[in-house]
């Protein structure tokens, strides 16, 4: 009897967190612009854009609890390997985009709620890599990719604020495409963005 009881007070505690998280939850959506910065690539015939910053920008929506949440994010960084300063380069047009669905642990909400909200986020998507070369000879491939960050939210109002956040992208593939790279394909990069954050 008394495990009994002890089973259900547990229950019901459970049941009124969950519902108190799902009560205080919100959506965020989060248009962004930033660049990308300290890439590594092993893809051939291309510059290393270890020492270049690119324009980037994309998306995010966030369903957000006290603490706990779900992210879906877009991004894409068009030019990525060209460098604009080589009149020479052998590269006509490129672009990364990168698609991942992340976990993000924030400061509680109820401490945060005049302040601002640093959080860490974190997960797995893909990543595609698209080089077209002058010689007319396009290609492209689609990495599995992980991603690791933090950042932090401001609110100026009810339903606007401002998201700073710093990420780092990194391809896990094994993927080998015969002549796009030496060994196995391989893609790093860190992007800084500022976003429009937007309280559902």
């Amino acid at each position: 009897m008394r495990r009994a009881r002890a089973l259900l007070a547990h229950t019901t505690l459970l049941v009124l967190l969950f519902a108190s998280s799902a009560f205080s939850a919100e959506w965020q959506l989060k248009p962004f612009v930033g660049v990308t910065y300290g890439g590594s690539a092993t893809y051939n015939f291309v510059p290393q854009p270890n020492n270049r910053a690119g324009f980037a920008f994309g998306v995010t929506g966030v369903f957000l609890g006290e603490i706990f949440g779900v992210e879906g994010e877009f991004g894409h960084t068009p030019g990525f390997f060209q460098n604009p300063s080589d009149p020479f380069q052998l590269i006509s047009d490129s672009g990364v985009t990168t698609a991942t669905g992340n976990v993000v642990v924030a400061m509680p909400r109820h401490l945060a709620q005049y302040s601002l909200r640093p959080y860490v986020v974190g997960g797995t998507g893909v990543m595609h890599v698209a080089i077209d070369y002058r010689s007319n000879v396009p290609t492209s491939s689609t990495l599995k990719t992980m991603d690791l960050g933090a950042g932090v939210t401001g609110f100026l109002t009810k339903h606007l604020g401002v998201t700073w956040d710093v990420r780092y992208f990194r391809s896990i593939d094994r993927t080998i495409e015969a002549g796009q790279s030496v060994g196995s394909e391989h893609l790093s990069f860190w992007r800084a963005s500022m976003a429009l954050a937007i309280r559902i």
